[in-house]
């Protein structure tokens, strides 16, 4: 039987974008929020009844909360598009086994936008 679970984390991160004429090509933070839903199958459940850790996400925003400008640290622009692909690679690599979508919020006030990319079904 098919099971989705769904989980939410939060990080601080500052940012620029390269070959880019707006105000974004200036270093600027942002609160950036990251939605995780899982697919599997009940016969996936561990022992311990987990399909996945949520830990698991804890240790992704790790990657990215205060440290430091991105889109250095990332060697291309941390755009929300290039987020989420990166976290969508590191999910796929320590599941494989599993199915995903991930959402990265770039701003939560005074608007909502955001990139999302998945597989589930």
């Amino acid at each position: 039987m098919k099971l989705t679970i769904h989980t939410e984390g939060w990080y601080d991160a500052a940012h620029h974008l390269n070959n880019y004429e707006g105000a974004c090509k200036n270093l600027h933070g942002h609160t950036y929020k990251l939605e995780v839903w899982v697919q599997g199958d009940t016969s996936q459940v561990d022992k311990a009844g987990i399909l996945f850790d949520f830990g698991l996400i804890k240790e992704i925003t790790k990657q990215f909360d205060h440290v430091g400008n991105l889109t250095e640290l990332m060697g291309f622009n941390s755009t929300a598009e290039n987020q989420v692909v990166a976290i969508f690679d590191q999910l796929h690599k320590l599941r494989p086994d599993l199915r995903f979508k991930v959402r990265v919020y770039e701003k939560l006030q005074p608007k909502e936008s955001y990139a999302e990319l998945g597989d589930l079904e």
